[in-house]
């Protein structure tokens, strides 16, 4: 096994390096994905991303980690937050737990290792974000905390929020 791994803050497992996501098909329209799911796990990956905005890939996910009963070797990275089809925004504590809940309830799990909001809305205060985020942490729901599609302004503005009240910071983002 030549996968390497990385330590994420507030993440208890290695992070392998490359993450298998779970936009495409069968996973979007509900179906098994298991074999490819068992060959990428067998090459070491044991990080993978399963948004709620991927159809029904969480579900196929969930099957998946059941049926294999490998919940405490994998990390979970799962997104929340996205708009939704009619462009009505979502960053906001209601659709960001009611995510959080459906997802939980998808993969079959009691936690996210790692929980990004998928994307951004500028009319929402940073430390908004991270009051939510950190709530859901405290509450052992999620481990890490970022946001996808975020500017790295926007990153730095939750980040100075979090230190300046003494609250767990964003520790993953991506482009």
């Amino acid at each position: 096994n030549y996968m390497q791994y990385q330590k994420i803050p507030y993440v208890k497992k290695p992070v392998s390096r490359i993450l298998f996501g779970t936009a495409m098909a069968p996973f979007t329209a509900g179906g098994d994905g298991n074999e490819l799911l068992d060959a990428m796990y067998g090459l070491g990956v044991n990080t993978f991303d399963a948004a709620r905005n991927y159809g029904l890939a969480e579900r196929s996910f969930g099957n998946w980690l059941e049926t294999r009963e490998n919940r405490n070797e994998i990390v979970i990275l799962s997104k929340c937050g996205h708009p939704s089809v009619f462009g009505r925004k979502r960053v906001n504590e209601t659709e960001m737990r009611k995510d959080l809940k459906k997802s939980l309830s998808n993969l079959r799990t009691d936690y996210i290792d790692i929980y990004m909001l998928h994307r951004d809305d500028p009319e929402v205060e940073a430390g908004e974000v991270v009051e939510i985020f950190n709530a859901m942490h405290a509450e052992g729901k999620i481990g890490a905390f970022g946001g996808s599609n975020w500017t790295h302004e926007r990153i730095a503005e939750a980040n100075e929020y979090a230190y300046k009240h003494s609250m767990t910071p964003f520790s993953v983002s991506s482009p």
